[in-house]
């Protein structure tokens, strides 16, 4: 795997990243990269063909040695017309295969953004938490179009600017082998030259993707915390941030920008001295009759016009150097691999709908989340839920319920014991066919910007309309999204911040709904809503957990007096078990709790509190 973290600046790796380009994206182009290179190859010839012509042109303007004037022969008038189709079957082919390479590299880039993406989801919830949002949308969007440059120049300077550079010397050579070698002689000096600035601008394409990325991270903080900055007045404090940022990647890409402007200068400094050394060697030829005015002429045509193919390859170093290192970047995120994937052996999970399926076993699970934590997250939990019952899990903030959730659907994995679903260790079955068998309820349902029937349909993708809105009357959603503006195609915006909570939890329930999965998981599902809000969604859920085995955390006590069995968790372990009855006569920790629910809950502690 390539990772732009430790890869050092070496002749392998970058033929590496460029076998890989080649191999995983232009190979799937070889079409439209044969057409491209077609064109290339005429336009080159072409532009060889313009400076041989300059040769019969010359010689045929050129007066006679009497001075007599230039005779009216057949090569006046063919001469312009070749000139002319030289030209206009240039300027054709090369807007093919200017056409052509561009549409090459849009491809590449969306072809590496799609596995960019799709490397993304399937990561660990683990990975996914210790990647920051706005350095990914830096590397996806920013990254990417480096790469896709480099690609699309690069394939124009190999081919393109090769042959023509290639042709335009082989004018030069026929017109004076002599003066084709003295300009050889610069080569070495500017490929010195191009490999200098290629490093630096590699170091500086580095640095400047890293204050990318920061300035990135800074505005969706920004956007996600807008509520903070307006409640407590930071909009001043954030704009100074984020300009702090846009600073330090201005210093970065003014850096860049002089490397980059410095291979043209460099390039025409040679050049001069060629030209120079030409013209001077010519001058004593011609003065000796050892050079006709009319090869020296196609030489000079030839070289001039080398001069463009010679400044684009120039250039290409440091695009080329800027799309290495981001092409580096892509592949590592392309090649971070999820460290959970289904073992080798694993088989499909069903379960049925309760009472016939859905039991859940801890058995003296324990879990830390890193090697620095002080304390683990979960410690020598058992739990026995059986098929159809609803069980609560209660205690303190930080006591390890959410991390129970977590585990049951493997988004990480325990460190000892062992869980099961109707007896099958859930690290024996795949990922797929847990998770489906599993409905997640969380306290601030995830929406997407999509329509309302989009999202419910998420539950149970290729649903019909019919179920979705099946599953929105059995949500007590139905209602309200028949009042909005287009009904069930109407657009819920980002995070579904045009719908209220409420709304959005019974959307959310709906979805659950159609996923119609005998496991279903309630992460304080009420806790944030008021009264009427609560009242309605409590009717979903009641109608929800028929015929299901239920998994309920809750913060408000009430809620779960009614499960049929609670577990009290404290610092990860599980302290208590039992109904509310025999807990609440136990005195514990959740006679405590709940004591102190009553408390804080009534009305009156409610207006002391006011």
């Amino acid at each position: 795997m390539l990772n732009p973290k430790t890869m050092k600046e070496t002749p392998a790796n970058t033929i590496a990243i460029v076998h890989r380009i080649a191999r995983d994206y232009l190979g799937t182009q070889k079409v439209t990269l044969a057409i491209a290179i077609f064109f290339m190859i005429v336009t080159a010839l072409t532009t060889g063909a313009l400076a041989k012509l300059l040769g019969p042109a010359f010689n045929l303007l050129l007066p006679s040695p009497a001075g007599s004037p230039v005779t009216a022969t057949p090569a006046i008038w063919i001469l312009p017309l070749e000139v002319c189709g030289v030209l206009w079957l240039r300027a054709l082919s090369y807007f093919i295969q200017q056409s052509r390479v561009d549409a090459l590299g849009e491809r590449v880039v969306t072809a590496a953004q799609h596995d960019m993406f799709d490397s993304l989801v399937r990561r660990d919830l683990a990975q996914l938490n210790a990647l920051h949002s706005g350095s990914f949308v830096s590397n996806f969007l920013y990254d990417a179009t480096l790469m896709r440059d480099a690609i699309a120049k690069g394939v124009a300077a190999v081919w393109l600017e090769s042959i023509t550079l290639i042709a335009l010397v082989a004018a030069m050579a026929y017109a004076d082998w002599k003066l084709t070698l003295i300009c050889m002689i610069a080569l070495p000096g500017v490929a010195w030259a191009m490999e200098r600035i290629g490093s630096s601008i590699r170091r500086a394409t580095k640095r400047n993707m890293d204050e990318t990325g920061s300035l990135s991270t800074a505005i969706v903080e920004a956007l996600e915390g807008r509520r903070v900055i307006k409640a407590y007045g930071l909009e001043a404090y954030t704009s100074q941030i984020t300009n702090n940022r846009l600073q330090l990647r201005l210093k970065q890409l003014v850096k860049l920008a002089k490397r980059r402007a410095s291979t043209v200068p460099v390039t025409d400094i040679f050049m001069g001295i060629v030209v120079g050394a030409v013209i001077w060697y010519a001058g004593r030829q011609i003065a000796h009759h050892h050079l006709k005015p009319g090869d020296f002429a196609v030489f000079m045509g030839a070289l001039l016009l080398a001069q463009q193919p010679v400044r684009n390859l120039s250039q290409l170093w440091p695009v080329a150097s800027s799309g290495l290192t981001a092409a580096a970047r892509v592949f590592a995120m392309i090649d971070a691999k999820p460290h959970i994937v289904d073992a080798s052996d694993a088989e499909t999970l069903t379960v049925h709908h309760a009472p016939a399926g859905g039991g859940v076993t801890f058995n003296n699970v324990s879990f830390t989340y890193s090697a620095d934590a002080s304390a683990p997250a979960v410690r020598g939990v058992d739990l026995d839920v059986k098929p159809g019952s609803k069980v609560a899990l209660v205690g303190p903030s930080g006591s390890g319920k959410t991390t129970i959730f977590n585990l049951l659907l493997r988004f990480y994995d325990i460190d000892e014991g062992s869980i099961a679903i109707d007896g099958h260790d859930i690290r024996q079955v795949t990922l797929e066919s847990l998770r489906r068998n599993i409905a997640l309820v969380t306290q601030d349902p995830i929406l997407f910007d999509e329509s309302v029937a989009t999202n419910i349909a998420l539950g149970r993708p290729g649903a019909s309309r019919a179920d979705i809105e099946q599953a929105a009357h059995d949500a007590a959603a139905h209602e309200f999204i028949a009042a909005l503006p287009e009904g069930y195609d109407t657009r819920v915006g980002e995070g579904g911040l045009k719908l209220s909570g409420g709304q959005r939890q019974r959307i959310a329930i709906a979805r659950a709904m159609l996923r119609n999965a005998p496991i279903l998981l309630l992460d304080e599902a009420t806790s944030a809503l008021d009264t009427e809000s609560e009242r309605q969604v409590q009717e979903a859920l009641t109608r929800l957990m028929k015929d299901r085995t239920t998994i309920v955390i809750a913060h408000r006590l009430s809620t779960v007096a009614d499960a049929d069995r609670l577990y009290v968790l404290d610092q990860g372990h599980v302290v208590e078990a039992g109904t509310h009855g025999e807990l609440m006569a136990k005195g514990g920790l959740y006679a405590r709790l709940y004591h102190h629910n009553e408390t804080t809950e009534s009305p009156a502690a409610g207006l002391v509190q006011a």
